[in-house]
């Protein structure tokens, strides 16, 4: 029977269509995706040979797998190769050290096994000759320093060796970044004991202190820092006394229960000369034991941190006690007293100085001026002898302008400088004067960083060398760097320091900062 051929509208077969249809079909189901008669293209690896230096990461890509094909990587050798990140397209490779391995890729795609390898070869990394920053300031800045950690939490540098010997070439004083300050000593649980057996235990107990029991206080992680610097011809910055941060709020509440009320100004003041009398002591002690002699380790105490910008986060405890004290705060001062009264009982107030400490000085030079002179107001000796210039300063804010403008103020009133917490931010948001703490892309970059640095540490050594001696003698007597490297600093997303992922990766920063000191 022959079937009969009816034309459709624009004059076409329906049994050519037909035809076409049915021919499609077959098509796709002898090569989906694949052109009539083309050959499927193997997977395919982005390269056969790989190196990569140790420490680094390269990226070995795979093509031509497909959606759904099942991929498996692995190295020959962990201890020269180790796969950091896998995928379907991709493997992200780390080396080691220095060797050779194999990276294979199984590739299972319509019943069938494609094996494929790359030989990694791992270099070692080239060790780049770091200058020394002590050595290059050595006739300049007396002090330089670094913010470490001795124990209480990773990473320990003070007990590695590596990076102990790292900090002697670079730095002849250190501070300790969280270990001395109150919340650490205090603890953040309140634990005391009665006055009577803290009298047993050597603990000073000031006259006006009423309370039957006093805080215990911790000094694992400061002995263990001093042991450390005593035996290896180091100096400390003390860091701190005073603060309204990082300060437990059960300080401040009746009976040290955190339960209760805050006390009144009379028992806090007591609370207050038991802490710094006890601190100090303590440091000093220690040093006679380990020395022979009081105020040869600490050079330098923070007896009051950051006042001036007590209220940027909020009401303080120190605040809820004492209200808001303005320009006039009496429990700053007597801070100041206790601790010179300290240095004077063990006779080593010429050789040691009791600093005031805050951030962003360069914005407010005369309200710190304002501040310690009313510490000092009526005092018989000078008993705020030093201002601490915290400097995490971004590429953007200050300006090396600003910056100078107000270190030769500082340098004027005679007081003794140091530059303290000293870092460089990039891609960091620095909008207005004040540091906001949040993070953005600005797209800086190290290049940006390093001529900040450059023009920044020529003007701190201008200043330094310029400054009229007879107004002030010593001038500024110590740098401290906030960290060791990026990846270890406070703000590592923001790479603010002379070295990068590790000690032994030193930055154009690192040789700007060493330059400037020969201007």
């Amino acid at each position: 029977m022959t079937a009969s051929i009816k034309k459709t509208p624009n004059g076409i077969s329906r049994r050519i269509i037909a035809h076409a249809v049915l021919f499609g079909a077959v098509v796709s189901v002898i090569a989906p995706g694949t052109p009539a008669g083309a050959k499927a293209k193997k997977p395919k690896l982005s390269a056969k040979k790989v190196t990569v230096t140790e420490g680094k990461t390269k990226t070995i890509k795979l093509s031509r797998a497909g959606k759904k094909a099942k991929v498996t990587w692995k190295t020959s050798n962990k201890k020269y190769v180790k796969l950091t990140k896998k995928t379907k397209t991709s493997c992200k490779i780390k080396g080691v050290k220095k060797g050779t391995a194999t990276v294979s890729c199984s590739v299972k795609l319509n019943k069938k096994t494609y094996k494929l390898k790359c030989k990694i070869t791992v270099a070692k990394k080239k060790i780049v000759n770091a200058p020394s920053i002590l050595a290059a300031y050595k006739d300049i800045i007396p002090n330089m320093g670094a913010a470490v950690n001795y124990g209480s939490s990773a990473p320990r540098e003070l007990r590695k060796n590596n990076t102990l010997a790292f900090i002697k070439k670079h730095f002849n004083s250190f501070t300790l970044e969280n270990e001395m300050k109150p919340d650490n000593i205090l603890g953040f649980k309140s634990k005391t004991m009665t006055v009577a057996e803290a009298k047993a235990a050597g603990y000073y107990i000031p006259e006006n202190y009423s309370e039957p029991t006093v805080p215990q206080l911790n000094f694992r992680e400061v002995d263990g820092a001093m042991e450390v610097a005593a035996k290896n011809g180091l100096r400390m910055r003390a860091h701190t006394l005073v603060w309204h941060s990082q300060t437990p709020s059960w300080f401040f509440l009746k009976s040290y229960d955190s339960s209760s009320s805050v006390v009144s100004t009379q028992t806090m003041d007591a609370r207050l000369e038991f802490y710094v009398h006890n601190v100090m002591a303590h440091v000093m002690e220690k040093e006679k034991a380990l020395t022979g002699s009081a105020g040869s380790i600490v050079y330098a105490w923070d007896v009051v941190n950051e006042y001036l910008h007590r209220g940027s986060f909020g009401k303080t405890v120190w605040d809820s006690v004492y209200g808001n004290m303005g320009a006039s705060p009496s429990y700053v001062k007597k801070a100041f007293q206790v601790a010179y009264g300290v240095l004077k009982s063990y006779e080593v107030q010429d050789k040691v100085t009791l600093f005031y400490n805050d951030y962003n000085t360069y914005f407010s030079v005369q309200q710190v001026l304002d501040l310690v002179a009313f510490i000092n107001k009526d005092e018989p000796e000078k008993i705020c002898g030093g201002i601490g210039m915290q400097s995490h300063v971004d590429v953007k804010v200050p300006t090396v302008k600003q910056y100078g403008d107000a270190l030769e103020k500082f340098l004027a009133s005679g007081y003794e400088i140091q530059i303290t917490e000293l870092d460089f931010t990039i891609n960091f948001d620095t909008e207005g004067s004040s540091a906001t703490y949040a993070y953005r892309d600005e797209k800086e970059t190290s290049a940006d960083q390093k001529k900040f640095v450059k023009e920044l540490m020529e003007t701190i050594v201008t200043k330094q060398k310029t400054r009229n001696t007879a107004v002030n003698p010593k001038g500024i007597t110590g740098i401290t760097l906030w960290g060791l490297c990026d990846s270890t600093s406070w703000r590592s997303q923001c790479k603010p320091l002379l070295f990068g992922k590790t000690i032994n990766d030193p930055k154009g920063s690192l040789f700007a900062f060493v330059g400037a000191a020969k201007k």
